[in-house]
């Protein structure tokens, strides 16, 4: 007999831990394919479905404050002459006249201490959306100062045949001579008390006022729409 076939029994050690034999790759496989698997569920998408975000709504805008009465409308009230005052034209203090009120304020703000604006800069007009504006630019060499003077006349309250009229102020600087024409000329603004107003920029005898709204160009050799022509 050989050595192998006289070896004694053995018994397994019940003690022992049990061995585990590895199974082949594709056993394993396919267990896996069989078994089922439990599938973590997906969250929702957070946007499938889900009713469009609202913009947010801006806050109410708060108006802002009226403009107050600056240095200039302060010393006119203080004399007795009432102004509006309106918001800041570049930084500069604006207020708004009553035209008859402008001749007493315009000496007020020339010779009085407190203001000595003894430089005209420019009288010029606006035609606005209801209004027909004369505005003054003073300026001060004392105080290195300036003030913008807004005179408004309504156009509910000119006639159809007329013009709005407005104090001159030629009589404190002679330089509104000139500026109160232009003026007239373009904006077809009437100065009371101008020693001479009449058109400086057109001739004498044109029709309407070029810087007005409602101003028409008129058809001539120089505005006609031929090719050849100036316009």
């Amino acid at each position: 007999m050989s050595d192998e076939e006289n070896k004694p029994d053995e018994k397994p050690d019940e003690n022992a831990a049990p061995q585990v034999v590895p199974e082949p790759a594709e056993a394993s496989a396919a267990k896996a394919a069989e078994s089922p698997v439990a599938k973590v569920p997906e969250k929702p998408s957070e946007t499938a479905g889900a009713p469009a975000a609202k913009p947010a709504e801006k806050p109410p805008e708060v108006p802002a404050p009226p403009p107050s009465p600056g240095v200039y409308g302060n010393m006119l009230k203080n004399k007795g002459i009432e102004s509006t005052p309106l918001p800041l034209s570049a930084g500069v203090e604006t207020m708004e006249l009553a035209g008859p009120q402008l001749p007493a304020a315009i000496k007020l703000l020339r010779e009085s201490p407190e203001a000595k604006l003894d430089f005209l800069v420019a009288v010029s007009g606006v035609d606005s959306a209801d209004t027909y504006d004369s505005v003054y630019h003073l300026w001060s060499y004392h105080k290195l100062d300036e003030l913008v003077v807004k005179v408004r006349t309504a156009k509910a309250s000119v006639p159809a045949d007329k013009l709005p009229e407005v104090p001159s102020i030629s009589t404190y600087w002679t330089t509104a001579d000139w500026h109160e024409r232009e003026t007239y000329d373009l904006v077809g603004i009437r100065y009371i008390g101008h020693r001479y107003l009449r058109r400086i920029l057109n001739p004498w005898d044109w029709e309407g006022h070029p810087l007005r709204r409602d101003y028409k160009q008129p058809v001539d050799a120089l505005n006609n729409k031929h090719p050849d022509s100036m316009r």
